[in-house]
Parts: structure tokens; C-alpha cells; sequence
């Protein structure tokens, strides 16, 4: 077995999901958290046409006792 090849240094890599770094900083990993669920928010807002973002009781037409 010949162990004499270099292997290409990387500034990023993922590992079981989580993306590491070569400093160790998870700022990456945060700033694809916040793009996956702002495209999961952006499906959900077509799908159920922003009623999501905007329930609220005076919306739904419930009435409160007098």
C-alpha cells in the first residue's frame, strides 16, 4: 500500500450533514440553515397562499363574547 499521494486541502467539507470548516467556525453551517428554511417558508406561502405568515383570531372571522 502506498500512502506517499497528497491529498488536496479543502476549506470546507460535510461530514453526517453538518458542513465543517477548515477554521472550525459554524458560520456556514448557520447560513444554510437560514437558506433551507427560508425555502421551506417560500413553498409553505405558495401553497397555502401566505395564510401562514398572517393567522390571527380577528382574521378568521371568530367573534369574542360581549
Amino acid at each position: 500500500m502506498d500512502f506517499s499521494e497528497m491529498l488536496d486541502e479543502v476549506t470546507s467539507f460535510k461530514y453526517f450533514g453538518a458542513t465543517l470548516s477548515k477554521d472550525g467556525a459554524s458560520t456556514t453551517e448557520v447560513q444554510i440553515s437560514i437558506a433551507m428554511a427560508t425555502a421551506a417558508m417560500n413553498i409553505l406561502k405558495k401553497s397555502c397562499g401566505q395564510v401562514v405568515a398572517s393567522a390571527s383570531p380577528q382574521s378568521t372571522g371568530s367573534t369574542s363574547p360581549s
